[in-house]
């Protein structure tokens, strides 16, 4: 009896653990080499702020693959399609229901950018650009920008430079 406990607790604390994967969501980045995403939030201003810039980049880089996030289920659909519209998002909201996606990748940040590669490895994560460094404020004059260095540096074969940047938004709530 005590071999069962034993056991049964060690698979347990196995199986939490192991980083659960939505299937769907892989299934999606597979369908190109290298996907774009943003993390959103429709009452984020920042989210509000950046999915238009965002939708550009998607125009500027017909090859990558670009996708919005959303994580939970505390908006209504008519909520987020609202969002869209006002933004003028043009890539597709996946949505992530029970934070799996936001778990796998790490997310904790509206709005909070990716590029993946078609395995779903994270190849940079952070900031678009660094027009917002502490939030409530935005510069006028921006000279980073991340993700599209990131996307240009990965289409030519080339190391990224920056992978990793602390994204500056609001807390995406598990």
């Amino acid at each position: 009896m005590k071999i069962i406990k034993i056991i049964t607790v060690t698979l347990l604390i196995w199986a939490c653990g192991k980083q659960v994967q939505n299937q769907n969501f892989d299934q999606i980045v597979k369908k190109k080499e290298y996907t774009a995403l943003m993390f959103i939030a429709p009452d984020c201003p920042l989210c509000m702020k950046l999915a238009t810039p965002f939708s550009a980049l998607s125009d500027s880089f017909p090859n990558v693959q670009f996708l919005a996030v959303y994580s939970g289920m505390y908006y209504e659909p008519m909520e987020i399609n609202m969002f869209a519209t006002e933004t003028r998002l043009k890539p597709p909201i996946f949505r992530d229901y029970n934070y799996e996606v936001a778990h796998q990748l790490n997310a904790g940040i509206t709005p909070e950018f990716f590029l993946l590669d078609s395995n779903s490895n994270v190849l940079y994560q952070g900031m678009l650009d660094d027009r917002t460094v502490i939030i409530g404020t935005y510069k006028q004059i921006w000279n980073k920008h991340y993700l599209s260095d990131a996307i240009t540096a990965t289409l030519a074969k080339k190391p990224i430079k920056v992978k990793k940047t602390e994204a500056v938004g609001c807390v995406l709530e598990y």
